[in-house]
């Protein structure tokens, strides 16, 4: 009997209609979309052929089918909504829990976002940037502002409450973390903080120092005092503080990927997550001609017992699991080298352990669970 969680990213398009200074998802056939026929297709190669190979599903097992883009909501919506109805009713006979959940950057008309809304019931996550020039239509900032602030306070309206946030951590963004977690704090939303990746095209990438005082500032903005989870900061607080593993194990921390996580691409190839498959890192194969690459695979698969040594010797190993596989090839040239982003995690741990010098573990476990329930 088979256990455990697989995430699996389906990029049924990468056209988008916004304009964001880091993407890195625009490159290659931008207007490919997966058609619901193809989709079928490749959802039953996937659970038949490889998630067998990773050891998961089962009656105890659960998939998470992450839809992202592109934007999803350049998928005619009728396709959109059987693509969904597919997904859920393939997976059923592989896994015991099947889950799903949209990334959106949520431009479009209120009637469309609110249609969103229902097909994932809510589960929908978003893109911010209040104050910066890093998202735009059309090159204009404000425009994109204003349009999601509007889709947002129609889901709000619904929901009583906001959806789920993802602020890009880039050069400009490193001045601006702060603000961003100020924010989802007074409107109460969960905010994750991404450290940007290179992908496929060259991006303004703040200094090591740049980044390191960003996320710092931002954890000490939040600890002990925010109403909100942000990540990374509750993931990597909850690992030191001993909690068991949960599904979905956040990203960047993990060094099992290749056994959890698989990202579906619109023309059927497959990648463990889709910064790999902007980066062109490691393809293992395509959904659409029924070709797995095991051999791939199995050296993905090999960063689970094989990282670098200084990760296997540092206090905070077991919380950090030796970062993200794609910025270790970026960094290093290896799936199992150490990346640069090490100095921001290493820093984030100090500031941890100090709070628990300071506060007592017990005392920062509470706090905590305020943010979480």
């Amino acid at each position: 009997m088979m256990g455990g969680h697989l995430t699996l990213h389906l990029r049924l398009v990468k056209a988008c209609n916004a304009d964001c200074s880091y993407c890195s998802s625009w490159q290659e056939n931008p207007h490919t979309r997966m058609s619901p026929e193809d989709f079928r297709r490749a959802i039953r190669f996937i659970r038949d052929v490889v998630v067998p190979v990773m050891g998961c599903g089962g009656p105890r097992s659960t998939v998470s089918l992450q839809y992202v883009g592109g934007e999803i909501l350049l998928v005619p919506k009728a396709q959109l909504r059987e693509m969904v109805y597919i997904g859920r009713e393939e997976m059923t006979h592989a896994f015991g829990n099947v889950i799903d959940g949209v990334q959106s950057n949520l431009i479009g008309s209120e009637r469309r976002v609110l249609e969103l809304d229902t097909l994932f019931a809510g589960r929908v996550g978003t893109s911010v940037d209040g104050r910066g020039t890093q998202r735009t239509i059309k090159g204009n900032p404000d425009a994109y502002r204003k349009i999601v602030e509007r889709s947002m306070e129609a889901i709000s309206r619904r929901r009583r409450k906001r959806p789920g946030a993802v602020f890009v951590v880039d050069g400009q963004g490193t001045s601006n973390a702060s603000h961003e977690v100020a924010t989802a704090d007074r409107l109460g939303y969960p905010l994750v903080l991404r450290a940007i990746f290179q992908g496929g095209r060259d991006i303004a990438n703040g200094t090591q120092d740049q980044l390191v005082s960003a996320f710092t500032e931002a954890f000490d903005l939040w600890a002990m005092k925010a109403r909100v989870p942000v990540e990374p900061f509750t993931h990597l607080l909850r690992k030191r503080l001993g909690a068991d593993e949960v599904y979905g194990s956040v990203c960047p921390f993990q060094r099992n990927c290749a056994e959890n996580s698989i990202n579906l691409e619109p023309d059927g190839s497959l990648f463990t997550c889709f910064e790999m498959a902007d980066s062109g890192h490691f393809g293992f194969g395509n959904a659409l001609e029924e070709r797995f690459d095991r051999d791939v695979w199995e050296t993905l698969r090999a960063r689970r017992d094989h990282v670098d040594a200084k990760c296997r010797s540092c206090p905070w190993f077991d919380a950090c699991q030796g970062g993200c596989m794609n910025e270790a090839v970026h960094d290093t040239g290896s799936l199992y080298g150490r990346p640069d982003l090490c100095a921001v995690w290493t820093a984030l741990f100090r500031r941890i352990d100090a709070l628990f010098e300071e506060f007592g573990k017990e005392r920062v476990r509470s706090w905590l669970s305020t943010c979480i329930n």
